[in-house]
């Protein structure tokens, strides 16, 4: 029983009275709900109906009954406001008029009843919550806009008719609580203004509106609001439109004056839209001369063009599906505008679907509009930025390459962009833009190739932008100015450069009036310049007040799909600073912190920044472990994942070229991870991490070879089709058409077919091909079980990995060993001090490379360099695995007979990181161990020995090469052979060599080249690429398959990339020389003829530094690893210019031992055995001239220079596997 069960009506009625207090007619948006709420509410309701009928009836005058009206006008109101019921807002407005209208309301009640019930006639305008810059509008939000003042019969909210109440309300509550703001009262009248002009449907009138509405103060509220946005994306286009459709009014750039109302000064609002949607918005408007049908769509997606996350996704895609649809009533510029909106929105998700979908609105615009000039401006102004913002967003270097062949096809000097500049606001915007986008480009290029000379042209460039640019873009130019000092610091070590560098980033961050839009991206600035600042001027308190601001962006909606991860990483960046200055680990547990963050985000990141992120968190926990010891497993974790990543970006990119430009930060990354890996005792994870993050394009190449088929095995045919036809490089389709932009053709509609992303056929076809659940992926590296079982059928005995130490670390040797389970073994001459042998060979072969006088200096640091990798590396290993007594025996270097048959030969294939790959591990020189002491016979064994001379060594790029090498059988000597000499002005013995290969071991062979000294009919072809080619069973041409043999002797060279790593060959007749060269990546890139994994043939390389690359060691990619890596069985190539008669010689000896049976990687050990015993005891090798025997007479061939340059790549099992390539038939 209640306290008033029993009592009387009024009794009751104050009980009631008092239950309601706190009862708003607020949305929980603006206020949290107060007083009764749901049931109880509901409830309280039934019953204040009741009292109030059971007044009626006995007390109608009683003031106590019109107090209950009014609460119960503000509970029906309480739940309009949570429910959303029009009739209980209509009814809530019945009730609170009722009360008022009554006289009998207490001076408190009427008052609170005057502000519940100016909410209920705003209606919508209080329901749906417009926010400030960081909260979505929405469309709901914007309908709102246009209905404010529409009037009720036409659909509106009401407001018009309710007008005046509202105004005498406002009066009275302001006239108790200090007044209502006058901008305030200004704001909503003109909001009913601005409806009621739209209802008409006039354009003009529309747009000498926003002239008036942009003169007023609306206060800094409304500025910042929703009502600021619309006001901000119409403020060009009322001054150019107005211009436009009426005589004698203001031009164009007269419009900052006309707008603000007052002389010399901007408006008082935020800035203006950014460039591109500035002349976009223009002409959408402009098209739309009579009624505007569409209004609230096309505003709404301007409104998120400036000011991004105004609109959820889903609304964005709605309007897109509207404006851009000609059977709703689109006109072209409407899709034009869908195209922008199509853009933004690939942007903020990161899907491709949008941006091809962009380019299809574009193309279809541009058929409708027929010769429409400023449509195809804007569509030419478009599509490098569609290009672009695909290629952030996971896209690949295809579209990049594409972005800048438009960029350089529009910017012409006199032409392209500048010369056909519509009259439109923000084109000269978006012309800068461009510009700057173009040098941002040619800057990275010139970063990529240490170009300091381009970079300080580009200074100029900048410099120039800076001065012609003074609108709300000119924050770019400023911030390439930054990056273009930072690379010059970077390259050049300039302290001035570096304070240039901070200089402009700062300028740039802080300049006035950047669009809205971009603001965020800046903002996310404040922790790399600050933290960059910090090298100049140490402050731990500068980089804290950087981390502050940049983590400020993390609480707005992102302008990018990977916005927030790009944040952190910045914010990781500036943490990894103050650890550097403070030595804190518990800025490192803050930084992990940050990290671990962004795992729930990177699902929308591209692969680069979730592959930074990744790496990022694996060096945090990889330094916490020397602090608590515990991290190293989490730090191998997060690397791997990292590797994975890059391996999977590398796989997206079509040819090699781009394949390396992505794979270079993989391999130094995989170095640290296996360095994790082994101080943790985890030697599988060790070789999964190098795996991951070695020779990546190698791997996506033989991933790459292989989509066709498995897409026809899917039932996509016509896809696999359409792979087949691809072949790169993109670049040469564009210049084959003189520089023009096959996408711009397509888009512009001077081509037929639909346009689509340059990297949309890999990203569908790898898509398709992406492996479910369970699935092995055809890009999966090999195990650790997988290499031992391939090293155990290829007959080796052990596959060994070499890691240069990590810092201040060892380095160490993961050993795989048949039938054993992996271990590694410490080297501390693998060390950075312990290296120091390697440096100075490094240092002596760049100098030895451009001045050939300093050849007896590099040869004293080869010497050097030998005598280290046998102390450090070779005789650790040997003593590891227990090997020296089997291979000295092999050897006949034990010191006395034979007890027996001879053992079989010691056989290690090496893989060799790093810059370890530049050693001749064969030449390594070991001090011999003393003879075990269980016999009478001396010790007569040598002190030292050359490493090969204890076994067969055979390198690899990979464990994942190794196993398909191992795995791929030699062809029969009945295949043929083919000799090609292309010699060049200094090869003098090259000719001489191949006649007497022909002469002595092959007479039947098919000869190639120039061949001066012998009257030879037919003519032998020029041995062209494409012939080449040809003989490995590649290219076009040939059905035949591959030859058995192919031996080259030319010149070769390393070059800093694999379009400059190449063999000189010859060039077909008419031609340019540089027809004849035969690059790494038209190796890698040329189709095969045959099936991936068929035997392949020897390819001898008799040519100087074949097996070499200037950089880029882990990738490999080499001219020797490029033909091993599927177009041959076994190849044999040069890591130096090996002198030309001791290279003959080698060569001739070599051929003599594939002649007497021996697999190829044993035939050159033999030839460089012979090369390193006396003359006297040399065995005789019938195909010397008897000039090459008086020279190996002559001359002291078992110098390191004169024979370890030679290599053996490919299948390192002995002979009698799918036959020799001996015999004597020549290439059909």
């Amino acid at each position: 029983m209640s306290d008033t069960d029993g009592a009387g009506p009024r009794e009751r009625a104050a009980d009631a009275i008092r239950r309601t207090a706190g009862a708003r007619a607020l949305p929980a948006t603006f206020a949290e709900p107060a007083g009764p709420q749901g049931a109880e509410r509901d409830a309280l309701i039934s019953e204040l109906v009741s009292l109030i009928a059971e007044f009626g009836s006995g007390m109608p005058d009683d003031p106590l009954r019109q107090t209950m009206t009014a609460r119960l006008g503000t509970l029906t109101g309480a739940r309009w406001a949570a429910d959303g019921e029009e009739a209980d807002r209509r009814e809530a407005i019945r009730l609170l008029r009722e009360a008022r209208a009554s006289g009998l309301l207490a001076p408190d009640d009427r008052l609170g009843a005057a502000r519940e019930l100016v909410t209920l006639l705003l209606g919508p305008a209080v329901r749906t919550p417009l926010g400030g810059p960081d909260h979505e509008i929405g469309l709901d939000g914007l309908s709102l806009l246009m209905q404010l003042g529409r009037p009720e019969r036409l659909g509106g909210a009401g407001i018009i008719e309710a007008a005046p109440e509202i105004g005498r309300l406002a009066e009275e509550i302001g006239g108790q609580t200090g007044g209502i703001p006058p901008e305030a009262l200004r704001g909503l009248s003109m909001m009913s203004e601005y409806a009621a002009v739209v209802d008409g449907g006039d354009a003009q009138d529309l747009m000498a509106m926003f002239q008036a509405m942009l003169a007023a103060d609306l206060g800094p509220a409304v500025a910042s609001g929703p009502m600021g946005s619309v006001l901000r994306t119409m403020a060009p286009l009322a001054q150019h439109y107005t211009h436009q459709l009426s005589d004698g009014g203001p031009a164009p750039d007269e419009g900052a004056a006309a707008v603000s109302g007052r002389p010399g000064e901007e408006p008082g609002l935020p800035s203006g839209p950014p460039a591109l949607s500035s002349a976009v918005s223009a002409l959408s408007v402009l098209e739309s001369a009579g009624p505007i049908d569409s209004w609230r769509d096309s505003l709404a997606l301007l409104i998120e063009m400036n000011r991004p996350g105004a609109l959820s996704k889903q609304e964005i895609a709605e309007l897109m599906g509207r404006l851009g649809d000609p059977g709703q009533g689109a006109e072209p510029g409407d899709q034009v505008l869908a195209a922008f909106g199509a853009m933004g929105l690939g942007i903020r998700t990161g899907s491709p679907e949008h941006f091809q979908e962009s380019l299809r609105l574009i193309r279809e615009a541009v058929a409708a509009s027929g010769p429409d000039d400023t449509l195809a401006w804007m569509a030419r102004g478009m599509l490098p930025g569609i290009l672009i913002g695909a290629m952030m967003t996971g896209g690949s270097l295809q579209d990049l390459q594409e972005a800048r062949a438009l960029l350089d096809e529009s910017l012409l000097p006199g032409g392209g962009l500048a010369a056909n500049m519509p009259d439109l606001p923000g084109s000269a915007e978006l012309l800068m833009v461009s510009r700057c986008l173009q040098i941002q480009m040619r800057a990275t290029e010139a970063i990529e190739a240490g170009d300091t000379e381009t970079l300080e042209a580009l200074v100029g460039d900048l410099l120039d932008l800076v001065d012609d640019s003074d609108d709300e873009w000119s924050f770019l130019p400023l911030f390439e100015l930054g990056v273009v000092h930072l690379a010059l610091a970077s390259l050049t070590g300039s302290v001035d450069s570096l304070r240039s560098a901070v200089h402009y980033q700062e300028q740039a961050l802080t300049g006035p009036g950047a669009p809205q839009s971009v603001q965020p991206l800046l903002d996310m600035g404040w922790a790399p310049l600050l933290t960059l600042n910090s090298y100049l001027e140490p402050s731990v308190d500068r980089i804290q007040e950087g981390i502050r601001r940049t983590r400020a962006t993390l609480r707005g909606v992102p302008v990018m799909a990977d916005q927030r991860v790009r944040a952190r990483s910045a914010i990781g960046l500036a943490l990894d600073a103050v650890y550097g200055l403070t030595g804190d680990p518990s800025v490192l547990d803050e930084m992990i912190t940050e990290l671990e963050c962004t795992e729930d985000e990177l699902g929308q990141a591209s692969g680069a920044s979730a592959a930074a992120v990744h790496w990022q968190l694996a060096d945090a926990y990889g330094r916490r472990a020397a602090h608590e010891g515990a991290d190293l497993a989490r730090a191998v974790e997060c690397a791997r994942n990292s590797l994975r990543t890059t391996a999977d970006d590398v796989l997206l990119q079509q040819g090699v070229q781009h394949g390396l430009q992505v794979a270079r930060t993989g391999a130094s990354r995989a170095l640290a991870a296996a360095g994790w890996a082994v101080h943790a005792g985890r030697p599988e994870d060790a070789v999964a991490c190098l795996e991951e993050g070695r020779a990546l394009v190698l791997g996506a190449a033989a991933v790459s070879a292989t989509v066709a088929e498995r897409l026809a095995e899917r039932g996509e045919h016509e896809l696999a089709d359409r792979w087949r036809r691809d072949a790169p490089p993109a670049a040469t389709a564009l210049r084959a058409r003189g520089g023009r932009s096959e996408l711009a053709e397509s888009v512009l509609g001077t081509s037929f077919g639909s346009p689509e992303l340059p990297s949309a056929l890999r990203r569908r076809a790898l898509e398709l091909l992406r492996p479910a659940d369970g699935e092995d992926a055809p890009a999966r590296i090999p195990d650790v079980p997988e290499l031992i079982a391939a090293a155990g059928r290829a007959g080796i005995d052990a596959l060994v990995y070499l890691l240069p130490g990590q810092g201040g670390g060892d380095g160490s040797a993961v050993l795989l060993v048949p039938g054993q389970p992996p271990r590694s073994l410490p080297l501390p001459g693998l060390s950075a001090g312990g290296r120091a042998p390697l440096d100075g060979y490094l240092d002596a072969a760049a100098q030895h490379a451009t001045a050939r006088r300093r050849q007896q200096r590099w040869e004293a640091a080869l010497d050097a360099l030998c005598v280290w990798a046998g102390e450090a590396v070779m005789a650790p290993v040997l003593d590891e695995l227990a090997l020296w007594e089997r291979g000295l025996a092999e050897s006949g270097l034990t010191g006395g007979p034979a007890p027996g048959p001879a053992p079989r030969p010691v056989r290690l294939t090496l893989i060799a990181c790093g810059n370890l790959g530049v050693v001749p591990w064969q030449a390594a020189l070991l001090t011999v161990p003393p003879a075990p002491a269980h016999g009478p016979a001396p010790d007569t064994r040598p002190t030292t020995v050359r490493a090969c001379e204890l076994a067969v060594l055979s390198y690899a790029a990979s464990g994942r090469e190794f196993a398909r090498s191992a795995g791929r059988d030699r062809l029969p000597a009945d295949r043929g052979q083919a000799l090609v000499c292309v010699p060049g002005w200094d090869l003098e013995s090259a000719e001489g060599e191949v006649l007497a290969l022909a002469d002595t071991y092959y007479p039947d062979a098919a000869l190639y080249g120039s061949l001066m000294t012998r009257d030879l009919t037919p003519v032998p072809p020029e041995g062209t690429p494409d012939e080449v080619l040809a003989l490995l069973g590649a290219g076009p041409g040939r059905n035949t398959g591959p030859v058995a043999l192919v031996h080259l002797a030319c010149h070769g060279m390393a070059g800093s990339d694999p379009t400059a790593s190449a063999l000189e060959l010859g060039w077909p007749e008419g031609a340019e020389p540089e027809a004849g060269r035969l690059t790494v990546t038209t190796l890698l890139d040329t189709p095969l003829d045959r099936t991936e994994g068929t035997g392949g043939p020897l390819v001898v390389l008799s040519a100087c530094e074949t097996d070499l690359s200037a950089r880029d060691h882990d990738e490999a990619l080499t001219l020797t690893t490029a033909l091993a890596h599927r177009l041959a069985a076994d190849v044999v190539g040069s890591r130096w210019a090996v002198p030309d008669v001791a290279s003959s010689v080698l060569m001739t000896v070599f051929h003599d031992r594939l002649g007497a049976g021996l697999a190829p990687p044993d035939a050159l050990r033999a030839a460089q055995r012979w090369m390193l015993a006396p003359p006297g005891r040399r065995d005789p090798v019938r195909g010397l001239t008897a000039e090459l025997r008086r020279a190996a007479d002559e001359l002291d061939l078992s110098v390191p220079f004169a024979w370890a340059a030679f290599i053996h790549q490919g299948n390192p099992g002995p002979s009698g596997r799918g036959g020799a390539p001996g015999g004597n038939r020549p290439a059909p």
